[in-house]
Parts: structure tokens; C-alpha cells; sequence
């Protein structure tokens, strides 16, 4: 830490500080890193850049450290396919030769919070169908951010085009709204245009639909070790990071740039699973691996409105929901419900009072099940003395309902419940 700048000093006061401070010599850390392709220390900012082919077996830059050597990579088509699966896209799709920009921050503090700027910022795209290009903008002197993002916001254009998509690890909430404060604040941009206007894939939202409490957390890391198999050995923590980084910014000596390598490490890593973990997630989400799983899946693809293939990933639950197999299965009444829901909307009313009476004969009194067969069976079959069995059979049924019904059906239907869902379950 810098003279007159200690623990009391706030963040904007540290960042002030640091600009009048002459800067001392950076020793380079002890790992191997790629040659410097623009900026260089005397800019404030250092550019590097590696590419590597996505498959593993035809080897990898030395200058990766070994990190990926066991991680294949998806190719250009391959993850323009993954993310057409994880988000909605342009109607015309995503270039299957130039598909996404994986992009991740290192930051010196929080979304909106003073004296944040960006310090690392890794970016991955596609140079060839099978091989990709990662580049890392590293800032060596606070007063240099506008510059090294300028250059960042040139690349970008250079790589981007409209059928190429933003792909980020929580950057809904952190990533692009910190990047697009930081390009205005710079005077990049007016504040009445957005710099990253483009198609955006955050991968954290359907990996928490998927995967939420299936292990101890979603973070990244996490979901590298548990569908990647892809250790971190010796990684800093997020929380490490914004430290390290402004240990690197006020006092730039030996140790510090051993820490400014560690945080681009961890930076290049990220960028880079973001491609494997698309694949893996789009792969989950078509061929699920369990019963929660499954379901899970069906809502993702129901939520961007892909009815066809909601049901084909339900339809080994709704097999099960058929035969009956397993009487209040939870995942199989989940499911029904869900299919029931499905058809309602697509306008298959009889489709979905199959589904609601298939549930009703699973589960006995279920509230949902009941009360939508109920409505069908009224409004619309018709069925006054019907709906008035099914709604009478609900653990919850509604008063105000039963009397109406019992007023419609002439107050008996001699109808019983089993031989009724029977005949609305096929």
C-alpha cells in the first residue's frame, strides 16, 4: 500500500492517490504468459492474446499453464446450436462460424459502488470453426481504463456482428451494465446509446433452473468441478480478487504482479468454460439425467416457449403419469400439471383435461388438478353433474363453485369419481 493511502481511505480516495503516485518498476510473475499484442505499460495497459484449437488431443499453448489440457471446447457450430437451446435468439439464429464473445470483468469492486473500475477483462471468439482466440486487457495505471477500454470497445465491434451473442457467467447483473456505465463514463458512448447492444446468453439463470439445489451453490467454479471436471488448483476466490487487484493498482511491485497473474489466470479460465459449460448445459437440458432433472428441463424449454420440445422431454414422465406406476410421485404430478398447461395454451382443451385427470387419479384431491378439470368440465365439455364429482373431490374445493354447480347439475349427478377420471384419462 502506497504512503497516505491506508485502510481509512475510501475507494474514490485510494483511486485518486494512486494517480499521483509515480509508478515503480513490475517485475513479470512467474508464469508464462503470451507476448503483449498492443498497449504495453508505457499505455497504462497491457493486451495479450492466445489461441488454442478446441479440441484437446490436438494440444495446447504452454502459455495456458496446463489448465484446460483435459477440457475439450466446443466448436463454432457446435455452440451456436447450445446457446439457440439456453436463450431465445434473433429469428435468423446465430452465425455458426462466428457464434459468441465469451466475456467476464475483473473489477475493483462492486456494480455502482465508488471508485469501481474495470482491471482484467477477458474475451473468447471463434477464429476458425475449431479454434478460438482469447484476449485479456490487464490495466497496469488507473488513468489508462478509458484508453484500454476503448481498445476493448474496438475489438468487440471487430468481432461482433447481429447474429453474434454475448456469452457471460452472471453478466445480466454485473458484467454488461458495469461495462456499459464504464464506456459512457469515458465519454466511448453518449449515455443515450447502448455499446453492447447485441443478443446476450447469461448462463447463470438456466444453470439455477437446472441445477439449483443438486450441489452447494451455482457459482462457476462449482459448476466446472461438477459438469466439467475442471479443478481449480491454486485459483482465487472472487472475493480475493477485487484485494489483489488493488494491491496491483497502489503498489505495483514483484508480489503484486505475481497477484495480477494469478487474477488473469483465473479470468482466462473463466472465459473459457463459459463455451464448455453451454454445451453441457444444452446437452442436460435436451437428454436430462433424472426425473427432477427432467422437469426442470421441460419448464426451461416451456419458458421460451417451445412447446414441442417441453413435452418431448416430459414424455418418459408422462409415461410413467399413464400407467400409474408410482401413486403421488411428485415429478410425475409435476409433470401432468405442467403438460396439462402446456395444451391448455396451445388451445387443446381436451388434451389437457386428459392430462388434469390422469394427476387427479395419481394424486386424490390434488387442489391444482382438481379445480382446472373442474373448470373444463363446467365451461366448456359442458358437464355441470361431472365437474360438481371432480370439484367435490379437491382437499380445498371452492364453496362459491360447489354451489353453482349443485344449482347447474340439479343438486345429484350419480356419477362416480374413479369411473369419470377413467373415462377423461385416455
Amino acid at each position: 500500500m502506497s504512503p497516505g493511502s491506508g485502510p481509512g481511505m475510501g475507494l474514490a480516495g485510494r483511486l485518486a492517490h494512486r494517480e499521483g503516485t509515480p509508478r515503480r518498476g513490475v517485475a513479470e510473475a512467474s508464469v508464462v504468459r503470451p507476448s503483449p499484442r498492443r498497449g504495453g505499460p508505457r499505455a497504462g495497459y497491457v493486451r495479450e492474446a492466445i489461441e488454442l484449437p478446441v479440441a484437446r488431443r490436438d494440444g495446447r499453448p504452454a502459455a495456458l499453464g496446463g489448465d484446460l489440457d483435459a477440457l475439450d471446447l466446443p466448436t463454432a457450430p457446435a455452440l451456436a446450436r447450445a446457446l439457440s437451446t439456453l436463450a431465445r435468439m434473433p429469428a435468423e439464429g446465430l452465425d455458426p462460424r462466428n457464434p459468441a464473445v465469451m466475456l467476464d470483468l475483473e473489477t475493483t469492486g462492486l456494480l455502482g459502488q465508488a471508485g469501481t473500475v474495470a482491471c482484467v477483462v477477458g474475451v473468447a471468439s471463434y477464429v476458425a470453426l475449431d479454434r478460438m482466440r482469447v484476449e485479456q486487457w490487464s490495466l497496469h495505471r488507473v488513468g489508462a481504463e478509458g484508453a484500454m477500454l476503448a481498445d476493448l470497445d474496438a475489438t468487440l465491434r471487430a468481432r461482433m456482428t447481429g447474429r453474434t451473442a454475448f456469452v457471460t457467467f452472471n453478466g445480466g447483473s454485473f458484467d454488461l451494465p458495469l461495462l456499459r456505465r464504464r464506456l459512457v463514463r469515458h465519454g466511448i458512448y453518449p449515455p443515450t446509446e447502448d455499446p453492447l447492444r447485441a443478443p446476450h446468453v447469461d448462463l447463470l439463470p438456466p444453470a439455477r433452473r437446472l441445477w439449483r439445489d443438486r450441489g452447494p451453490d451455482c457459482r462457476l467454479g462449482t459448476l466446472e468441478l461438477r459438469h466439467l471436471r475442471l479443478p481449480r488448483e491454486g485459483d482465487v476466490s472472487g472475493a480475493e480478487v477485487v484485494e489483489l487487484l488493488w494491491r496491483w493498482l497502489e503498489a505495483p511491485d514483484p508480489d503484486a504482479a505475481a497477484d495480477l497473474a494469478r487474477v488473469e489466470r483465473h479470468n482466462r479460465i473463466d472465459v473459457l468454460s463459459l463455451a464448455a459449460l453451454a454445451e453441457a448445459m444444452h446437452t442436460r437440458l435436451l437428454q436430462p439425467q433424472d426425473a427432477i432433472e427432467r422437469l426442470r428441463a421441460a419448464r426451461h424449454h416451456d419458458r421460451l416457449d417451445r412447446a414441442e420440445r417441453a413435452l418431448t422431454v416430459l414424455a418418459p414422465l408422462l409415461e410413467g403419469l399413464e400407467r400409474g406406476t408410482a401413486r403421488g410421485s411428485s415429478p410425475l404430478v409435476e409433470a401432468g400439471l405442467l403438460a396439462a398447461e402446456i395444451e391448455r395454451r396451445r388451445g387443446r382443451p381436451r388434451d389437457a383435461a386428459r392430462r388434469w385427470a390422469q394427476v387427479c387419479r395419481m394424486a386424490p384431491g390434488d387442489p391444482v388438478a382438481h379445480d382446472a378439470l373442474a373448470k373444463h368440465l363446467e365451461h366448456q365439455a359442458r358437464r355441470p353433474d361431472a365437474a360438481l364429482v371432480v370439484a367435490l373431490a379437491s382437499v380445498t374445493p371452492c364453496e362459491r363453485r360447489l354451489a353453482r354447480l349443485r344449482k347447474k347439475a340439479g343438486g345429484s349427478t350419480g356419477l362416480g369419481l374413479g369411473p369419470l377420471l377413467d373415462e377423461l384419462a385416455v
